[in-house]
């Protein structure tokens, strides 16, 4: 089971990171929905971390990444980018009248 939950982990930070380079080239069009889905798995994630216990070969990256520029940066981006994916946040704000993390609350 632990390398299969690795294996489930690892997949989550590859989407995790994939959303964030759609959100980094202002690709924006249905990315909130795609969001709502990882974080779903997100927190199937850290429930059997809680749950099991297991010892985590494989860490999950955190969700939330407002505020967290050097996160991004560890992850690849460059400022440009950045300014798009928080410009992503902006979008979120604009036409659903909610932050992100309340359309994923």
């Amino acid at each position: 089971m632990t390398s299969s939950f690795t294996k489930l982990v690892n997949e989550y930070n590859e989407d995790y990171v994939a959303l964030l380079q759609r959100a980094s080239k202002g690709n924006y069009q249905r990315l909130l929905f795609s969001f709502r889905v990882l974080k779903d798995l997100y927190d199937v994630i850290q429930l059997l971390f809680d749950k099991r216990a297991w010892g985590p070969q494989v860490l999950p990256y955190p969700f939330w990444f407002r505020a967290n520029q050097s996160r991004l940066r560890t992850l690849g981006f460059d400022s440009e980018q950045i300014n798009n994916i928080f410009g992503f946040l902006d979008y979120v704000q604009m036409t659903q009248g909610k932050t992100f993390e309340e359309c994923l609350g």
